[in-house]
């Protein structure tokens, strides 16, 4: 009995849990929630947004038993730090790493004061982003990009076999983050005790100084440096706009793999570098359905804004076009399938030059781009793209 609990404790059960919950098994809100436990996430989220969801209070939570117990999350419940510290046992090598720089709580203080600005820049290094990204891997079919973007888990554990405990230690930005609590704990404390006169604030009072001017310049400059012009891809609806969508977005796929029509897919055109694997709609096999809000409440980090079903039509993810020569109603065949799929009747018949055909006109005013005309053409002569192109119907 004592060798079951011993194997079945409470790090080891949230490891199993965090894999049912991150496996693309049409959990719908249940995908990938681990990712709202992480306090990093959640304040990144948090700064850059200037707003709450309900969901973010679970991160608020954890962020509370840090305060009192150091580094709580990572010795608990972290999936990443158990998978980790398992390999790191492989291992006859011992280090201690006490001169190597604390790169975690860098990227987690760096990363938190420029959210404050509105660029959250490392969010993507959140162990829970990266645990939950590798298992994107089997949802919607393998690829070598898919394979080769999302095996950051694989390599963290491989890296373990020859530098055990380096995550953990000296990198995550989670653990950082928990650290860094735990030293503004520590140093209120000597502050505030009575009994020992002249207590001075500690030295690494001014690193903590040096990493916020570093993240305040960073949310300043990287704006100006990184700008993704020109980028024409369909988001899912309720979507930040391309700038901080590229760095809110932290490459989770819960999104894709929660969505029941898997429209969902990671971005690979290498033409925009700032946005590769984050997520863009491609209606092939189907098309975003107006009962469906799955995404949005998947999102951890509010890349994509929690919305209602009621709200979607009035969500523009795009805007569809006809190239009329393809049509069949040009061609004296009868169809009327855009029409009887389109469910925000957006689509119109009127007559064209030759009076005994009509031809199928889009209302802006109230298309969408949810992809439903696309998918049943059966010419294919209908495209959704991007709300910013120029869009003219085609003749």
């Amino acid at each position: 009995m004592k060798n079951i609990v011993r194997i079945l404790n409470l790090r080891t059960l949230s490891f199993m849990v965090a894999v049912i919950l991150a496996l693309p098994l049409s959990l719908k809100g249940w995908t990938g929630i681990y990712l709202w436990l992480s306090p990093f996430i959640m304040l990144n989220s948090v700064f850059a947004l200037k707003s709450l969801v309900f969901l973010n209070s679970l991160g608020l939570i954890i962020l509370l038993f840090v305060l009192f117990r150091k580094r709580w999350f990572c010795n608990n419940l972290c999936p990443v730090g158990w998978s980790c510290d398992k390999v790191s046992g492989l291992s006859r090598k011992t280090y201690s790493y006490r001169q190597v720089p604390d790169f975690g709580k860098w990227l987690a203080i760096t990363s938190l004061v420029a959210s404050l600005v509105g660029i959250p820049l490392f969010v993507i290094f959140d162990p829970l982003a990266i645990f939950n990204g590798f298992f994107t891997i089997f949802s919607g079919g393998f690829t070598p990009v898919k394979i080769l973007f999302y095996d950051f888990f694989p390599g963290l554990l491989l890296m373990h076999l020859f530098l055990p405990g380096i995550w953990c230690k000296k990198i995550c930005p989670l653990g950082g983050l928990q650290l860094a609590v735990d030293d503004v704990r520590s140093g209120v404390r000597k502050l505030t005790v009575r009994d020992e006169p002249g207590r001075s604030v500690p030295d690494s009072g001014r690193r903590y100084f040096v990493m916020a001017g570093a993240g305040l310049l960073a949310g300043f400059m990287v704006p100006r440096i990184l700008r993704s012009e020109g980028e024409t891809i369909i988001r899912p609806p309720a979507s930040a706009g391309p700038d901080l969508f590229n760095l809110l977005c932290c490459r989770c796929g819960s999104c894709s793999r929660t969505c029941p029509t898997n429209i969902i897919k990671p971005v690979t055109d290498t033409a925009y570098p700032l946005a590769w694997m984050t997520p863009q709609l491609i209606f092939v096999d189907g098309y975003c359905l107006e009962s469906c809000n799955l995404c949005s409440t998947v999102c951890p980090t509010g890349a994509i804004s929690l919305f209602s079903v009621e709200a979607k039509a009035e969500l523009f993810i795009g805007k569809a076009e006809i190239e009329l020569k393809n049509c069949l109603l040009l061609n004296n065949k009868e169809c009327i399938k855009c029409k009887e799929s389109c469910k925000f009747e957006a689509i119109d018949f009127v007559a064209s030059g030759n009076i005994l055909n009509t031809v199928p006109v889009i209302n802006f005013k109230r298309c969408v781009g949810c992809g439903a005309c696309a998918v049943v053409c059966p010419q294919d002569c209908i495209l959704i793209t991007p709300p910013v192109a120029d869009l003219k119907i085609l003749s």
